[in-house]
């Protein structure tokens, strides 16, 4: 395929026809839902009302009463992956988070998408370190790439004006898993660095000469649909 024909997939998300597949918007604070299940490491899944979370940066302990009534604590130790039903509140609350700033709202380093059922995190490790759940980002496209969002990453600035306060958060940065391996930060001001770093392997991809940290659902993309079985 040309280039030029690659970068226009790039910049425009049309990658034969998986457009609607975005990053999905980090919620900052825990989902206000209380149904869910928990996949455990041994395969069993555990699915009810969700009691109570515990989390320092992500989610290390879950309290859930199962269907039939019975009460567990599980551990992030022991879990492969936590879900929290989406509902009105959750969605509302994606609105909320979404707007809670005109320079957030405007900003260009927000990824927009929402799920359609269930907000999912997955068992995960920051430099070996303790496991713990984080959301994960692009569930319906993480065959080779999973996008975390990186809860250290939050910044806060502020801008008093006559009439009107500026404040936000900008998502300047994400963890990033490739086929299953460790996690690997992804900076903004260090995007080009972690380009060739996730994509270097794929010739397609690596025709775009001037990446662009905003992208990255994108090049995730075409990796998938140019590389993803070389």
């Amino acid at each position: 395929m040309k280039k030029v024909n690659l970068i226009f997939l790039a910049l425009f998300g049309v990658a034969l026809g998986v457009s609607a597949q975005k990053l999905q918007q980090p919620l900052e604070e825990l989902p206000m839902s209380n149904k869910g299940y928990a996949l455990l490491k041994s395969g069993q899944v555990l699915e009810g009302k969700i009691l109570s979370s515990s989390s320092s940066r992500g989610i290390t302990q879950v309290n859930l009463e199962d269907l039939t009534g019975a009460r567990h604590i599980i551990s992030a130790e022991e879990m492969e992956e936590f879900a929290i039903a989406l509902n009105g509140a959750t969605r509302l609350q994606y609105l909320n988070e979404r707007g809670s700033s005109l320079k957030k709202l405007l900003s260009k380093d927000q990824p927009t998408g929402m799920p359609q059922d269930y907000i999912l995190f997955r068992n995960t490790s920051i430099n070996g370190k303790k496991e713990m759940l984080l959301q994960v980002l692009n569930p319906d496209f993480d065959e080779v790439f999973e996008v975390y969002y990186d809860p250290f990453a939050r910044k806060t600035t502020a801008l008093e004006g006559k009439y009107i306060t500026w404040t936000g958060e900008k998502h300047r940065a994400f963890f990033i898993s490739k086929n299953g391996g460790e996690l690997m930060k992804v900076k903004k001001g260090k995007y080009k660095k972690s380009f060739h770093q996730l994509f270097g392997n794929c010739e397609g991809v690596m025709e775009i000469r001037k990446p662009k940290f905003r992208d990255l659902e994108n090049h995730i993309l075409l990796y998938n649909n140019y590389c993803l079985f070389d």
